[in-house]
C-alpha cells in the first residue's frame, strides 16, 4: 500500500477538501451523463434551459441523468463511495463489481466505443480537478497514477471480475489487454487518452 492510500491520509485528504468535493464531482459528471442520454444539440439545450431556471449544478446534472432510476443509481454510487473514504477507504475493483454485476443488464445498444471514450475522459479530467485541488494548484499528471485508475476503470467497466495481472510481468500494455478485452478497446482508451489529454492540457 503506497503512503497515500493508507486510511489515516485517506481520511485527512477527504478533511481537507470536504467542500471541494461535490462540486468538482457533480462539474465532471455532467458531460459524460448528458452524453448517455441526449444528443450534443440537445446537450446544449438542456443548459440553456438550466441556466434560465436558475439550476445549480446538482439539479443540472439530475437532469443530465434524464430518469430518476439512473440519477438515483449516481447518488447512491456516490454515497458508497464518499462514505468509504471517509473511512479512510478506497473500494477495490472487486467490490465494485460484486455490488453491480450481477443486477445489471448488458444492453443490445450498448455502445462500447462511446462507453470507454466516457470512462477515459471522466477519469482524466477527475484526475486533473483532483490534481487542481493542491495547495499550489499546479501538480502535475503522474503516469503511475492515472494508469492505475485507468487499469480499475476499464477493469470494472468492461470485465466481470477483479483482474489477476500475475502472468503480465508488469508489463503494462498486457496489463491494459487484459482489462479492455480486445485491441479494438485498447486502441479506443488509448486514442481518448490522447485526445482528453490535449483538451486538458489546452485549458
Amino acid at each position: 500500500m503506497t503512503e497515500r492510500r493508507k486510511p489515516k491520509n485517506v481520511k485527512q485528504a477527504m478533511l481537507d477538501h470536504y467542500g471541494h468535493i461535490a462540486p468538482v464531482f457533480f462539474d465532471t459528471m455532467f458531460f459524460p451523463l448528458a452524453a448517455m442520454n441526449f444528443s450534443y444539440e440537445d446537450i446544449e439545450r438542456v443548459v440553456r434551459e438550466a441556466q434560465q431556471r436558475g439550476d445549480d449544478m446538482m439539479a443540472l446534472v439530475r437532469t443530465a441523468c434524464a430518469s430518476d432510476a439512473m440519477y438515483n443509481m449516481m447518488v447512491d454510487e456516490y454515497k458508497t463511495n464518499f462514505t468509504a473514504l471517509l473511512g479512510g477507504r478506497c473500494l477495490p475493483v472487486a467490490d465494485h463489481l460484486a455490488a453491480h454485476s450481477s443486477d445489471v443488464e448488458t444492453a443490445d445498444d450498448f455502445d462500447t466505443d462511446r462507453a470507454i471514450e466516457l470512462t477515459v475522459r471522466v477519469v482524466m479530467h477527475a484526475y486533473a480537478r483532483g490534481l487542481g485541488q493542491t495547495d499550489n494548484g499546479i501538480s502535475k499528471f503522474r503516469q503511475p497514477t492515472l494508469f492505475r485508475l485507468l487499469l480499475d476503470a476499464m477493469n470494472v467497466l468492461l470485465c466481470d471480475e477483479a483482474a489477476d495481472f500475475s502472468d503480465c510481468d508488469e508489463d503494462l500494455s498486457e496489463m491494459f489487454l487484459k482489462v479492455c478485452r480486445t485491441e479494438h478497446n485498447f486502441s479506443v482508451m488509448t486514442d481518448e487518452m490522447d485526445r482528453t489529454h490535449g483538451e486538458i492540457i489546452d485549458k
